[in-house]
């Protein structure tokens, strides 16, 4: 994919349009899900000299059996960034961002794979960081697949070949002023968060 075509794709994020016929996921939800309990979005500058941010979570299992949990979550900034948790980020960090957090039963994106157990004592708590190559961010979407098995296959606008678009929790937030000064306090939601769907297909 060429940089033009992923400036093109994130600008759509960006920017309200109408969306003709373009799937979304059932209202109520067609097959047992995966419970996801965000936890805050933080920015943090880390020993190595470098900012990152870090996101932490939770997940329950109450589909009624045991479920496999393997996330993806992709960070968009509208500074152009498209971030993959857990690239580009050194293991020392990783376990520095632990340390600071103070829980030690956080979980990184390799870590946490494995099969989700039934019930609330079963949950799993996650870690994940990006690193923060643009500091001078004010707006971010934050995208977790791997909750729910629905999906949906389209065709590709271009070559016609069919694409699979899987159920994927949005999550927004915007920074007010510099997130380099916030310290340890949260990014907040974005408050147009309400205003779009929180469960797309992606």
């Amino acid at each position: 994919m060429t940089k033009r075509l992923l400036i093109t794709v994130f600008l759509c994020l960006f920017v309200a349009v109408p969306a003709l016929a373009y799937p979304k996921p059932a209202p109520v939800p067609i097959r047992p899900e995966l419970t996801f309990r965000p936890g805050p979005l933080r920015i943090v500058r880390a020993m190595d000299g470098n900012w990152y941010w870090y996101f932490t979570y939770a997940v329950v299992n109450r589909t009624g059996s045991d479920a496999m949990w393997a996330p993806t979550m992709v960070l968009y900034t509208d500074r152009g960034e498209i971030m993959e948790s857990g690239d580009d980020v050194p293991r020392s960090v990783l376990r520095e961002i632990r340390q600071y957090v103070g829980d030690s039963m956080l979980e990184t994106r390799t870590e946490i794979v494995g099969t989700v157990r039934q019930g609330e004592g079963h949950a799993r708590r996650g870690l994940a960081v990006w690193p923060a190559g643009r500091t001078d961010v004010n707006a971010m979407r934050l995208f977790v697949r791997g909750l729910s098995p629905e999906k949906t296959i389209v065709e590709h606008p271009v070559s016609g070949d069919p694409v699979t678009l899987r159920k994927t929790l949005q999550l927004m937030y915007m920074i007010p002023g510099s997130a380099i000064r916030r310290g340890d306090e949260a990014v907040p939601e974005h408050p147009h968060a309400a205003d779009e769907d929180r469960w797309i297909f992606r």
